[in-house]
């Protein structure tokens, strides 16, 4: 479930990193409407997501 969650945010944060660095309108990247754009603006870096708890106890040597 977070491996898909966070394949979806990486495509919003691509679309987020191409309207600000490349200058691309909405229309440009996904001919999309103003709640696709606002997604966009909302996407969350990486290390700003929700972790997979299981993931985060084998990290932390708990597991």
């Amino acid at each position: 479930m977070f491996e898909l969650k966070n394949k979806l945010e990486d495509l919003k944060l691509s679309g987020q990193d191409t309207l600000v660095y490349l200058h691309w309108t909405p229309e440009q990247w996904l001919d999309s409407d103003f709640y696709d754009l606002l997604e966009l603006q909302t996407a969350k870096k990486p290390e700003d997501r929700q972790q997979d708890p299981e993931q985060m106890l084998k990290g932390l040597g708990l597991m």
